[in-house]
């Protein structure tokens, strides 16, 4: 079986529960469904929605993002390339604006116009 960062998910929420002192049965009311649908969801054999994620992290007083895996790629922004973006939309910025400082005022429909 291949294990991907969902499969861990289950074990966050277990951790999670473990601390709070928490007990399956208490969750699984909290939840309303069955303990045994609760076991399901802590040992990975079930499912889980993202809403259920948050529903969970609300009941353990968490962020429901301390119970999600960490990305595939990387956690971080790319500094480098927002960097660039930046510097682009300042330029685009700057030259859009010395245009239409520049550019003479037309009327819009007529309003404005001598006619």
């Amino acid at each position: 079986m291949k294990i991907t960062g969902m499969d861990k998910v289950g074990e966050k929420i277990r951790i999670q529960r473990l601390i709070k002192n928490y007990s399956q049965e208490y969750m699984a009311f909290e939840l309303e469904i069955s303990q045994g649908a609760y076991s399901n969801i802590e040992r990975n054999a079930t499912a889980i929605s993202l809403e259920r994620v948050f529903e969970i992290a609300e009941i353990l007083e968490i962020s429901a993002f301390d119970l999600m895996p960490k990305p595939r790629f990387g956690s971080g922004i790319n500094q480098a390339f927002f960097a660039g973006a930046i510097i682009k939309l300042k330029k685009f910025w700057n030259s859009h604006i010395r245009n239409r400082i520049t550019e003479p005022k037309k009327p819009l429909n007529g309003i404005g116009s001598d006619n």
